[in-house]
């Protein structure tokens, strides 16, 4: 599918980022963005990667081939309604909350009624920064991305949908929103719950102790200083599945502390070799 005409629906880190891709892989024709505030409308019209920047929604959608939500994660499913009203029948709606169950039944119940089709997606890409000055261009280069169509969904759409990722530079993926959902939880939202809590155990340990921590200390906490208010969004909006993941993590940190308590050598350093290797296994099946 050639996609003449690309509305963004928000332009903060992934949005604008999308913007710039687009651009610069000649991906499309048109890079139209929505922005809620006047100013944010003059700051994306003075752009190289926003052929038009519009605060009237309608305006922005009407024309395009697809549209991408890149508001909050909280706002989408709130969003997908009010967007699909304007679709015609062969427009294609999608977005990049990193939580999929809430957001793929919103568009669940428009589905058959003309108004476009919804796909939900999630980039697996973005920063510890947040908003459009960080943008960049390469910010979705080689990195994941999961579709969750629903069962009813066409198959052209649905290649219609990779392709699209395709042209920024993702791998993509596909899975129901359940298991996605799922997924995330262990390799996102663990990772930053574990890393804000080594944060927040160590903050207030002292200020010349952190004078010298090493790069391993700054590496482990570095995706705590992600925006708050997004991750706590996201956390409460995919709550049951991160709840079972800390959980598992719970059972990994209580038996490495009990190989520990008892001077069990031989079983600690097999737990630690575990985790070499799948340290190890992420590099592998990232090349």
């Amino acid at each position: 599918m050639n996609f003449e005409q690309v509305t963004i629906v928000g332009p903060g880190l992934l949005g604008a980022s999308l913007a710039m891709a687009l651009r610069d892989r000649n991906a499309c024709g048109k890079i139209v963005v929505w922005a809620r505030s006047p100013e944010r409308v003059k700051d994306c019209s003075g752009q190289d990667w926003c052929d038009q920047a519009d605060q009237n929604l309608e305006a922005a959608v009407s024309g395009s081939d697809i549209v991408v939500l890149c508001t909050s994660v909280e706002s989408i499913p709130a969003f997908i309604p009010e967007v699909a009203a304007l679709l015609s029948e062969r427009m294609l709606l999608t977005d990049v909350g990193s939580v999929k169950k809430e957001i793929c039944h919103a568009g669940a119940i428009h589905e058959g009624r003309g108004m476009g089709t919804f796909i939900g997606s999630h980039p697996m890409a973005g920063s510890e920064k947040s908003g459009m000055k960080y943008a960049r261009a390469d910010l979705f280069e080689g990195k994941p991305c999961i579709v969750t169509p629903s069962k009813n969904t066409q198959e052209p759409v649905i290649r219609s949908l990779h392709e699209f990722w395709e042209k920024v530079g993702m791998k993509v993926h596909q899975m129901d929103p359940e298991e996605h959902d799922r997924c995330v939880a262990h390799v996102s939202h663990l990772p930053h719950f574990l890393s804000s809590s080594l944060a927040h155990c160590l903050e207030g340990m002292g200020e010349n102790w952190q004078s010298l921590c090493g790069q391993g200390l700054r590496d482990t906490t570095r995706i705590a200083e992600g925006n708050p208010n997004l991750w706590e969004q996201i956390l409460m909006s995919n709550k049951s599945n991160v709840l079972a993941a800390l959980e598992e993590l719970e059972r990994s940190i209580s038996l490495a502390k009990n190989y520990l308590a008892k001077e069990q050598g031989a079983e600690l350093r097999e737990f630690l070799e575990a985790g070499v290797h799948y340290r190890k296994s992420l590099n592998t099946s990232n090349e």
